[in-house]
């Protein structure tokens, strides 16, 4: 079996289990006036994309959403990440959680053709990076937080698997 069917089924498997446990768990949720569920500020990961970002945790699921758009006459490079998270453990300065989060990135440039030297030709690639782990969230100041994220991933649409880092900073309201 290749090692990414068994990424695959992990994934599959980890997915199921933490939409599962959210399900099971909702009903606890404590009632917390001075909680915030939005949160704007700037992200960079390898499985989360990386930009401008946005998260919604309204309570023990979350939604994350990192945008980058670049455009420059015919070049371009787009990163749209989509991340999920799950609050594990939560005090007034932390918080430890699950992610499972799916990174799109496409790009266009001209670059020099190696077979022949000074002759410029268009690249154009796009791909889909994936990861799960874990992340803590450090709340630095009232109203940051700086989060550190880090857990496996699979690379260019399934054909790499490796360790993955991400990280992000965000005001909160």
């Amino acid at each position: 079996m290749e090692i990414n069917q068994i990424f695959n089924k992990i994934t599959f498997s980890f997915s199921i289990i933490f939409f599962l446990s959210f399900h099971l768990n909702a009903q606890e949720q404590k009632l917390n006036e001075e909680k915030t569920k939005h949160a704007v500020g700037a992200g960079a990961g390898f499985t989360t994309g990386y930009g401008l970002s946005y998260r919604y945790t309204p309570n023990k699921l979350g939604v994350q959403v990192n945008f980058a758009p670049y455009k420059n006459g015919a070049d371009y490079q787009y990163s749209f990440g989509l991340t999920a998270l799950y609050s594990l453990m939560q005090n007034e300065k932390t918080t430890l959680y699950l992610y499972q989060a799916n990174h799109y990135l496409a790009s266009s440039f001209m670059e020099f053709d190696n077979s022949i030297p000074s002759v410029l030709k268009r690249k154009t690639e796009s791909y889909f990076n994936h990861g799960i782990g874990f992340g803590v969230e450090f709340i630095v100041a009232s109203k940051i937080g700086f989060n550190l994220m880090t857990g496996y991933a699979t690379y260019d649409n399934f054909n790499k698997l490796n360790v993955t880092g991400e990280a992000a900073l965000y005001f909160k309201f």
